[in-house]
């Protein structure tokens, strides 16, 4: 091969190998997570959507239990505002008759806490498995739906109103009294610690994406659901 003819072939070698290192550029920062903060902003963009899916699960579940055990719905508003009948200013509203037993009107008032309980035992059986994303942003949006389920189900533990669901369903099992109530309450704080920390390792896998090689996990400052 004459000089000439070498000197071609290593210009080519060269554009190739540059074109080559200008390629796989943009698909190695693509590769990269975004970063912790990118990740808590978009977290939030996503707290208000999430926020009515939570709503209408929560209403949704009430609706349900009330057809499953014969009751017919009146009222089905998935959005703040106050009950007509009591006054009481309520993030979601649903209001049914025909729940002719204690039985009945328990499973009514506790139904969201069985959907947050069965949501979230799925999500864990997922986040678990080999089909959990491995992207950021799938993480992101499962685990940004995990807190809300698990904000549902764990706000009522210290709540004292007597609209609020616990409330009333411990008062149709008799609990009358917040002494009497102490143990139950206890019962759903253990329970809530429990599902916390559940949801706590799918914040820690979500930020361990952009961790240093031995710094302590982060998690996403959000609390999304509040019904």
């Amino acid at each position: 091969m004459s000089a000439h003819a070498r000197a071609r072939a290593a210009a080519a070698l060269a554009a190739l190998a540059a074109a080559a290192t200008v390629a796989a550029a943009p698909r190695a920062a693509a590769a990269e997570p975004p970063s912790d903060r990118r990740l808590v902003v978009v977290g939030l963009g996503l707290a208000l959507p999430t926020y009515a899916l939570g709503t209408v699960l929560h209403e949704g579940s009430h609706v349900v239990a009330a057809e499953l055990v014969g009751g017919d719905t009146l009222t089905f508003r998935p959005w703040p505002g106050r009950d007509p009948l009591t006054g009481a200013f309520q993030l979601g509203l649903t209001r049914v008759r025909g729940l002719r037993t204690d039985r009945a009107r328990f499973w009514f008032f506790m139904a969201p806490k069985v959907t947050d309980v069965v949501l979230l035992g799925g999500w864990l059986a997922l986040h678990e498995s080999s089909a959990y994303p491995s992207g950021a942003y799938g993480q992101l949006v499962l685990t940004v739906l995990a807190t809300g389920l698990w904000v549902d189900f764990a706000k009522d533990t210290l709540a004292f109103s007597r609209h609020n669901d616990l409330v009333k369903s411990m008062s149709i099992l008799g609990l009358r009294t917040e002494w009497q109530r102490l143990p139950a309450r206890l019962v759903m704080g253990a329970a809530s610690a429990g599902l916390g920390y559940l949801v706590w390792r799918g914040h820690r896998r979500l930020f361990a994406l952009n961790d240093e090689p031995g710094a302590p996990p982060r998690v996403l400052p959000l609390g999304t659901w509040a019904f």
